[in-house]
């Protein structure tokens, strides 16, 4: 009785927690633009719209959010708190 209690709840957690976590990257919304999960300022070419950055075009260079105290990547530049692509 005990153990299947334990592994009912182990398997709700296994299940629920990658669920809650937010992913830092961009995703791609149906109409083609990429959203990323706000993490201080927005790069140019996104708008803030409350706890997610939203790209203003469809072909908008992809962001990724910046580790703090390093450089961003090559191919990219420092834009708000993220490393947007060069195009």
């Amino acid at each position: 009785m005990i153990k299947s209690i334990i592994a009912g709840a182990c398997l709700a957690l296994i299940f629920t927690v990658p669920a809650l976590a937010e992913n830092p990257y961009p995703r791609t919304r149906p109409d083609g633009r990429e959203t990323l999960p706000r993490q201080g300022a927005c790069p140019s070419g996104y708008v803030g719209l409350g706890s997610k950055c939203e790209a203003l075009h469809r072909d908008t260079p992809r962001a990724y959010p910046k580790i703090k105290g390093a450089p961003c990547p090559a191919g990219t530049f420092a834009s708000g708190d993220y490393c947007k692509e060069f195009r």
